[in-house]
């Protein structure tokens, strides 16, 4: 698919209220239990780049093979809601991760902002305070758009599973879907939360790459393997020299996890 970028939003400015018109029957799949997904709908490739151009090549290379990709603080930084529009207009679904940390007021209205913009899912700080998060529980309910607290990072390390654990009860008990959370984690959360409580796993890596930066790093057949419902995968992906295959390599080790 070849779009003209200098042109995308424009076009996408003119086309926003019927995307976000249809952005809650996008987002449905996302009520179902998670066994019933396969590899695609469990894939979210990060978009972490510095312009809308960058950014729009890449989901036109690989909206073939994936349902999801998301818009972070470079990106929205850099873009603001024409990422988001732009991923849309693909017809595919948008994680927005910006990470919400701030007073209550303005975390609930950020997310009603965000639910405006068709988003199918975003995420806040637990360290927010339950205030926050039951003010971004409000703002997404009776939308299809799921609302998930960052726990810890996966950049730091942590003495264990416990500090994450109570991260997630405390999302859980303010009216959140899920957290992001390493797959280390994974399994205790579930315990805690019960297996619809989601988690979002960052920090994928395959075997023969690079943690970079981060910590609390896992491959995907793991991920999975924990109980993990999404794995977030962006470097492996984005600076592979081909990064359908990257994508091919991943889905292929998420599928044979899913049939054990």
């Amino acid at each position: 698919m070849t779009i003209d970028t200098h042109r995308v939003p424009i076009r996408l400015a003119r086309d926003a209220g019927s995307l976000m018109a249809s952005g809650r029957s996008e987002a449905n799949a996302l009520s179902e239990q998670s066994e019933s997904k396969g590899a695609r709908e469990r894939l979210i490739v990060a978009l972490d780049f510095p312009t809308l151009a960058d950014a729009t090549e890449m989901v036109g290379e690989l909206v073939s093979l994936v349902s999801w990709f998301k818009v972070g603080s470079e990106l929205f930084t850099s873009c603001g809601p024409d990422a988001v529009a732009m991923v849309r207009a693909f017809g595919v679904r948008v994680f927005l991760d910006l990470k919400y940390h701030d007073i209550p007021t303005t975390v609930g209205r950020a997310v009603t902002s965000a639910v405006r913009l068709g988003v199918s899912m975003l995420n806040v700080h637990v360290a927010a305070g339950p205030d926050a998060l039951r003010e971004a529980a409000a703002a997404a309910a009776g939308t299809d758009t799921r609302v998930l607290g960052v726990t810890v990072l996966t950049s730091h390390e942590t003495d264990g599973p416990r500090a994450v654990v109570e991260a997630a009860r405390l999302a859980r008990a303010c009216g959140l879907h899920g957290v992001i959370a390493s797959a280390r984690e994974a399994i205790a959360i579930k315990e805690a939360c019960g297996s619809e409580f989601l988690v979002v796993t960052p920090a994928i890596r395959p075997p023969s790459a690079p943690g970079f930066d981060q910590r609390r790093i896992v491959s995907a057949a793991e991920a999975i393997a924990a109980g993990s419902d999404y794995l977030v995968v962006g470097r492996p992906i984005t600076s592979a020299p081909r990064p359908r295959e990257a994508v091919e390599m991943l889905l292929d080790e998420i599928e044979a996890a899913l049939r054990n």
